[in-house]
Parts: structure tokens; C-alpha cells; sequence
């Protein structure tokens, strides 16, 4: 084979690729031609093709219909990419920053990361976010949920900032998340936030961290009887707790 035959086959071979990509992200195309189309990019980024390793990262932003194949087939990319170890990692930073949703992403890196980088991951990629107003905040309120998840009560104060963002489903998932760090550290801000937030989903769920923590409310107990919702009051120690528990 000549030096010209060679480009011109492998010119053919990324065409291919390149339209097995989008067959296999593409939530319209029948069932069967995705798959059959997703198993020629898993083949290629096996032998090491850069551009089916992005394609098949790429699938975890598709939404396909009916919603168990869809599970399925963004399982079989996640075992994929695991199975690959550290090779997946740049494609997977690039979707951190470009995909409107990073769940998956997220997945494959907690598997293929140690702790302390995956933390470090984290800690860069809730960097990139302010409080201020977002058309889609999905990928924040994702960072979100996987720094809450990672056991780490000293990344708790990565995200306190976000008590006072914009976007009420992020203040709400802020607080869950400094809850399940445990980040006793943020007290003084959700007790603000307890007082202050204009929505009551997210003072009630402050109120909810109190009483399951057993956190006191100093210096502000007097702004925070009125506010406390039905079932829950304040006991002689400052802190809230449920009626009827003891």
C-alpha cells in the first residue's frame, strides 16, 4: 500500500467514525443502529482513537428514548471508560467544562481517581462557578451534589458562597450538601440563610439540618421562633428540635 492509499484509508476509517458518533448520540435513531453504531466507537476508542473516546464521553449528554435503554447503553459507556482507566481522563475534563450536565463525567472520575485528586477535581471545577445567574445551572447544582458526597468536611467551605446564589435549587442543594459534610463551619451563613432566604423550601430545609445535627442557634434565637415551621421548636439549649422527640 502506498503512502496516498494509506491517508485515503484512514481519511475513510475517521469518516466512519465520525458518523458513528453521531448515530450513536442521536436520541431519534432506532434502537438497534445506535447500539450497533455505539459498539464500532467503543472498538475504536479501545485501539486508542482520541476522537471515539470524546464520542463516546459526548454520549452521556444524550437523553434517548425509551429511558431504560438509554440507562443502559450510558452504563455501558461508563464500564468502558472505567475499564480504561486514566486514558478517559482528558476527555472527561473537557465534557466538566463544555457538557451541560456532568454526572456521568463526575462517575468515571471518582472511579479512576484517587481521593485526593478527585477532591482536587472538584475544588477546580466549583471554581468556575459564581452565585450570579445562569440559563442552565445543571452542571453547578451537579458540582454540588458531588463535593456533598465525598466526605470531606473541609471542601465545605468551597460552597458556602452558593447560600446566596441566584438560583433557589442551588441554595437548596448548598445547604443539603454543607449538611451532609457535616460542615459545622458554615453555621453562622445558614443561620443568615435560616432568617433571610425568600424561599421556604430552602429555610425549612436549614431548619431541618438544625434539628437533625443538633447545631445551636446562638444569637439568633429570637429572629428564628417566628420563623420556625410547624412540628419543630426551640428547646432551653438553643438548639431545634422535632416535637416528640425527646
Amino acid at each position: 500500500m502506498g503512502f496516498w492509499d494509506f491517508l485515503d484509508k484512514e481519511k475513510r476509517a475517521l469518516k466512519r467514525l465520525e458518523k458513528n458518533i453521531r448515530r450513536a448520540n442521536n436520541k431519534f435513531a432506532p434502537k438497534d443502529y445506535r447500539q450497533a453504531a455505539l459498539y464500532e466507537v467503543v472498538e475504536c476508542a479501545r485501539k486508542g482513537s482520541d476522537v471515539a473516546l470524546r464520542g463516546l464521553v459526548t454520549r452521556f449528554a444524550v437523553n434517548a428514548e425509551p429511558s431504560i435503554d438509554d440507562e443502559q447503553e450510558k452504563e455501558q459507556v461508563f464500564d468502558v471508560l472505567v475499564g480504561m482507566d486514566r486514558t478517559s481522563i482528558p476527555a472527561l475534563r473537557q465534557a466538566l467544562r463544555n457538557a451541560e450536565s456532568i454526572t456521568w463525567p463526575l462517575r468515571v472520575l471518582r472511579e479512576v481517581m484517587s481521593k485526593e485528586e478527585y477532591t482536587a477535581e472538584l475544588r477546580a471545577l466549583i471554581q468556575d462557578f459564581d452565585t450570579e445567574y445562569e440559563r442552565n445551572p445543571d452542571r453547578k447544582i451537579q458540582s454540588i451534589i458531588a463535593i456533598s458526597e465525598i466526605q470531606d468536611p473541609e471542601i465545605g467551605a468551597e460552597i458556602v458562597r452558593f447560600l446566596k446564589d441566584v438560583n433557589e435549587t442551588v441554595r437548596f442543594q448548598t445547604v443539603g450538601a454543607l449538611a451532609a459534610l457535616q460542615h459545622e463551619a458554615a453555621r453562622e451563613a445558614l443561620l443568615e440563610t435560616m432568617c433571610q432566604d425568600e424561599s421556604i423550601r430552602v429555610r425549612n430545609e436549614v431548619v431541618e439540618v438544625f434539628a437533625k445535627y443538633g447545631w445551636v442557634t446562638t444569637g439568633y434565637k429570637n429572629k428564628i421562633e417566628a420563623l420556625l415551621p410547624a412540628g419543630y421548636r426551640h428547646d432551653s439549649s438553643g438548639k431545634i428540635v422535632r416535637l416528640g422527640n425527646n
